[in-house]
């Protein structure tokens, strides 16, 4: 092709190329290219608050099931209490001497010793979540530490009631066993369906006797005492555990 073919060949492209709407290609490209983006910026919205609602049921399910744990945590901790001052009362009648109501104290210390107690919470909203690996759907850092953290608080109160339920099984009541210590009427206060008949220990001065002069009887109950009063803290860790949980549970939901 000649020089002024190729002339001729440049000048009609460029006049075709002068010819096209570059205005309105740019105008229609940027609006596709605004579509797609708007278009990934609602699917992330929409993605966000089906987030954002599955976090707000998420939490009122850990709300109704940390206002439980703690009404069980506490009624059990004010049982605990109770046993513990039933243990206290044995102690000071053994180291005072007899009353009139050791039968009654060294019956209610009896029945304590040989009662393994635990606190079963179930497993709720927590379990789920933590199981399922999605405890980052939680937006707030501290519920979620604290959340993370419980299985290890409320682990304390289940270890030390596992201990103490041990001591009952493998040193209280074969020490009761192997003394003819009678519990069976004592168990009435246990089980409200037991139709055994027994002698109750405050109907058997020799037993009282015997109890209130065995030195092991008293290590025993000394020993059930401490232990009690170790698990009173545990308890009470675990009680403001929760409340510091519902705290930040209440700060999240809107």
């Amino acid at each position: 092709m000649t020089q002024s073919g190729h002339q001729q060949t440049y000048d009609f492209k460029m006049a075709e190329n002068e010819k096209l709407p570059w205005k309105r290609l740019t105008v229609e490209a940027a609006a596709i290219v605004g579509s797609i983006l708007l278009a990934f910026a609602i699917d992330a919205w929409w993605e966000e608050r089906e987030t954002r609602y599955e976090e707000q049921q998420i939490l009122q399910g850990l709300k109704e099931e940390f206002i439980s744990i703690h009404e069980v945590l506490t009624e059990h901790l004010a049982q605990h209490l109770q046993r513990l001052q039933i243990l206290e009362k044995v102690l000071l009648t053994i180291q005072n001497g007899p009353s009139n109501d050791a039968g009654l104290i060294v019956e209610a210390a009896v029945l304590e010793m040989v009662l393994p107690t635990t606190s079963d919470l179930g497993n709720g909203t927590l379990g789920a979540l933590l199981s399922s690996g999605r405890i980052e759907i939680l937006m707030n850092k501290t519920l979620r530490a604290r959340l993370a953290a419980w299985d290890g608080v409320i682990g304390e109160v289940w270890d030390d009631q596992e201990a103490h339920a041990k001591m009952v099984y493998e040193i209280y009541v074969p020490y009761f066993v192997s003394e003819h210590i009678p519990v069976g009427a004592t168990m009435r206060l246990w089980y409200d369906d037991w139709s055994l008949p027994s002698k109750t220990i405050p109907e058997s001065p020799d037993v009282i006797k015997r109890l209130m002069e065995d030195p092991r009887f008293s290590v025993l109950a000394g020993v059930r005492y401490g232990y009690k009063k170790h698990l009173t803290g545990e308890f009470e860790a675990a009680i403001a555990a929760a409340e510091a949980i519902l705290v930040e549970i209440e700060k999240s939901i809107s």
